[in-house]
């Protein structure tokens, strides 16, 4: 997206220099009676990446999803999609034919309210895309089975919307969008009018169909625990405008605006900050050598001094030695050993001495309960980056929070 702005009213352009001076959405519906729905709003959006749009009931959201297949006229700016055949395209300069092609061939859309037709089947309705495209008949009921299948329907084919609960009517929604092996879902509150215990299972299953499928998808929510969840990146919006792009840990840790920063302040930081970013790193000044032995470079630990690593040329941690806690470490490295090799009692027992960078807050914790020593945190290369304990599993909870940032921005 380009520049996309949208305004509501009897001469929309007539307000583009409004905004291009600075006007406010506010000052421009008092004066001029027009709504401002998205103002200058500009994102790329990766092949196969969850890209979810955020923010409160009426900042824009999902105005601006509506542009992206054209359900809302854009009054300016751009959007341009990669189409594998057609190369390069501006959505926003096709035709009515075009149009209607690129819609029925890469793009699908997931509604709030399911939109399901009470009328036919729920093989009916997975496939009704795939008979809009003119695909026979056998073809559509075998694609439609094979999704149903994968959204856990397999057997209510022959159902009826009206036989369905919430959750399973929003999975065939979900079918029915993934029949037509577009590249581009647009999922607008999708997941919203589900109750909580079906919303979680309904992102966790979007969550493993993505894995597989790989679409490129763009995902409207006002739950920042959903966005947090499933996103690869969130884009926050207010008042039309989008105030910030970014990963969940991004936005969590850096919020850019006191807007952001209060929208995140309650969100569950276990699950959204990594380990690599709390840990004391090892090249803090506070990790002291203590010389060379068996051709290892000793370094004691900062947070317990009592505790000592023996790292290679490379980083790699070859060795960890204690002052009075070595039948500690012992149990633990017994405890690891003697793990049946299954989840989740290995990966539980190995973060009692180690974790990746990428790791959240929350598994590192289910590791703490295992040992008192800290946690190693390695690179994907097995070096070794810093360390983890309880202080700063405290201060990553409570402290990983950008207020003073956004105050400062």
């Amino acid at each position: 997206m380009e520049g996309i702005t949208k305004v509501f009213g009897s001469s929309p352009e007539s307000i583009l220099p409004l905004l291009e001076a600075g006007r406010t959405k506010d000052e421009i519906v008092r004066e001029t009676g027009h709504v401002v729905g998205i103002n200058n709003a500009g994102f790329e959006v990766h092949a196969g990446e969850v890209f979810c749009i955020m923010g409160l009931s009426g900042s824009g959201k999902s105005t601006l999803i509506r542009c992206v297949n054209r359900l809302i006229e854009p009054t300016a700016g751009r959007i341009l999609f990669d189409d594998p055949e057609q190369g390069e395209q501006d959505i926003t300069a096709l035709d009515a034919d075009a149009l209607r092609r690129l819609r029925m061939s890469q793009m699908s859309m997931v509604f709030q309210h399911f939109a399901l037709f009470p009328h036919r089947t729920v093989l009916a309705n997975a496939t009704y895309g795939l008979e809009v495209q003119g695909r026979d008949r056998a073809e559509r009921e075998r694609i439609g089975q094979e999704v149903l299948e994968r959204v856990g329907l397999g057997e209510w084919g022959r159902a009826y919307p009206a036989e369905l609960s919430g959750g399973m009517q929003q999975r065939v929604g979900l079918a029915r969008a993934l029949a037509t092996r577009g590249r581009v879902m647009l999922m607008d509150e999708a997941f919203s009018a589900l109750d909580p215990l079906i919303k979680v299972q309904m992102q966790q299953m979007l969550k493993e169909i993505q894995e597989e499928v790989q679409r490129t998808i763009l995902f409207i929510t006002h739950d920042l625990d959903e966005a947090m969840r499933i996103g690869d990146r969130i884009a926050i919006m207010d008042a039309g405008e989008i105030v910030q792009i970014g990963t969940p840990e991004e936005i969590l840790v850096n919020p850019r605006t006191e807007y952001v920063a209060d929208f995140v302040e309650h969100a569950d930081a276990t699950s959204v900050i990594t380990a690599g970013t709390i840990a004391v790193p090892i090249a803090d000044e506070r990790f002291r050598s203590t010389g060379e032995a068996d051709g290892l470079t000793r370094m004691s630990s900062p947070t317990q001094p009592d505790v000592e690593y023996g790292l290679d040329d490379d980083g790699r941690v070859h060795s960890v030695r204690t002052e009075g806690r070595d039948a500690e470490l012992a149990a633990l490295a017994d405890r690891i050993n003697s793990a049946d090799g299954t989840e989740p009692a290995t990966r539980e027992r190995s973060l009692a001495l180690y974790c990746r960078v990428d790791t959240v807050l929350r598994d590192v914790l289910k590791g703490r309960v295992h040992t008192s020593l800290p946690t190693l945190v390695l690179d994907h290369e097995d070096r070794l980056v810093g360390i983890i304990d309880e202080p700063e599993l405290v201060r990553g909870i409570l402290d990983k929070r950008g207020h003073a940032d956004a105050n400062a921005a």
